[in-house]
């Protein structure tokens, strides 16, 4: 409802603004879509997963990870396998899930580059596959494990502004669950 109802405002000022009117000196943008996170269980990754709401806040304005200090409707846990590989997350709607951070992958890549990536997916950005450069946070380990680039592209900003303007945090994810594997 508070998305639909701000993008009633941004119509509204968009129409003012085509017909000439003014909006009063000093009026504030709607606010951001909130999405409360915790890291309760994040362990190890704590201090990179803070790092990774930052990047994740600064690059997307119109979004608002807040860290809070009891469950939330998308945590953050470090866990171990035996392979010792394979972060990834379980999406139950935008914004909404469990980011999953097996901590070998810490040996092999930048960890806030992983949490980046990870939370990429609950914002809605799908892995981009073999073959994708290390300038999109979304290429995760195709980009290798000497590429520590932890900043969202414009394009990578561009997906989740774009997707959070026409849904609420809570909506499907469209491609999650259609096969495309999300680690």
């Amino acid at each position: 409802m508070a998305r639909r109802l701000n993008l009633l405002s941004t119509a509204v000022l968009t129409c003012g603004a085509l017909l000439g009117v003014s909006t009063p000196a000093g009026a504030a943008e709607p606010a951001p879509e909130v999405i409360s996170i915790d890291l309760l269980l994040a362990g190890s990754y704590t201090d990179a997963a803070r790092e990774a709401i930052a990047i994740w806040n600064k690059a997307v304005p119109t979004i608002k990870l807040v860290e809070q200090d009891t469950p939330a409707a998308l945590r953050v846990m470090e866990y171990k396998t035996a392979r010792g590989v394979q972060s990834h997350v379980n999406i139950k709607g935008a914004g909404r899930g469990w980011v999953y951070l097996e901590v070998g992958d810490a040996q092999l890549y930048k960890p806030s580059r992983i949490v980046v990536h990870e939370l990429g997916h609950i914002l809605s950005i799908p892995d981009l596959g073999p073959g994708s450069p290390c300038s999109k946070v979304m290429s995760g380990a195709w980009g290798g494990a000497d590429c520590v680039n932890d900043q969202p592209d414009a394009s990578e900003k561009t997906a989740v502004r774009d997707f959070f303007a026409a849904n609420d945090v809570g909506d499907r994810v469209p491609w999650w669950g259609s096969g495309l594997a999300a680690r």
